[in-house]
């Protein structure tokens, strides 16, 4: 497995890359250190950002490679995905202090999700390994969001071998028409019985990590959809939370919904998106 992880020297890509050698050293992945920089006259700033941050990895990656790149940031980030053929990337969040921006997310980690050809971290707030493991499955994408993991990033599954819940918000928002009440207010147990699409969902990822021999903890929630995840990342004291993205045309790899964005900007910790 390889994992990319830019940094441009900031705080937070600091977290990125505490967080990419967590992951390296869980996985047992192939780390790439890159930093961008504009004009080829930084070639001495760009050497002290990937040393520093070398000195960071040093406890969980000794010898990481290294990578710089000319140009704008979230563009270069994508052409070394793509041609390094990473199978995830890892970037930080630069955070937002004044009321017009803080529900913004920084531009580059937005682009890079949105373009890059394999699965993005977004690394924030509370960093640590991943011991417990969060899946956010909804019901707008044809393939669940746990075979998109799987497909994507099985080596998560496989070698981390985290604690994992499945987690569905039924909200009144998001549900199809003419939906009861009794629905909109059932537990796992009920939508599996039911045979609601909820539950079918539910019932299938469950199969599918079970033949993993992964045995997850299935959950719903009732609310509205980006606060419930919040709240049980933060309650269950989660260390990744894990989001789908639709996916895209021509240009654009995959379409940032409101939801997957509004969770990337009010999550306190690392947030993946699987395309």
């Amino acid at each position: 497995m390889r994992i990319l992880v830019a940094t441009g020297g900031a705080p937070h890509s600091t977290l990125a890359v505490i967080f990419g050698g967590l992951l390296a050293h869980d996985l047992d992945a192939h780390l790439t250190l890159l930093t961008v920089i504009k004009p080829a006259a930084e070639r001495e700033k760009a050497d002290r950002i990937l040393r520093d941050a070398g000195v960071l990895l040093n406890k969980y990656v000794p010898s990481p490679d290294t990578r710089v790149r000319v140009g704008h940031p979230a563009e270069e980030i994508v052409k070394e995905a793509e041609e390094g053929a990473y199978q995830l990337v890892v970037v930080g969040e630069r955070q937002h202090h004044t009321l017009r921006t803080r529900f913004l997310l920084g531009a580059t980690a937005e682009r890079v999700v949105e373009h890059a050809p394999c699965p993005v971290v977004v690394a924030k707030g509370r960093v640590t390994p991943v011991r417990r493991l969060l899946l956010c499955e909804g019901v707008r994408n044809r393939q669940t969001l746990v075979k998109r993991l799987v497909e994507q990033l099985p080596e998560l599954l496989d070698r981390a071998q985290p604690e994992l819940t499945v987690l569905h918000v039924m909200s009144q928002v998001s549900v199809a028409p003419g939906k009861s009440g009794n629905v909109l207010a059932a537990s796992v147990d009920e939508l599996i019985a039911r045979g609601t699409s909820e539950g079918q969902r539910l019932d299938r990822d469950r199969q599918l990590l079970e033949q993993r021999g992964v045995h997850p903890h299935l959950k719903v929630r009732h609310g509205l959809v980006v606060e419930e995840i919040i709240h049980e990342a933060r309650e269950g004291e989660y260390d990744l939370i894990v989001v789908g993205a639709h996916r895209g045309e021509r240009w654009r790899r995959i379409l940032l919904d409101d939801l997957t964005h509004e969770i990337l900007v009010e999550s306190d910790r690392p947030v993946l998106v699987v395309r």
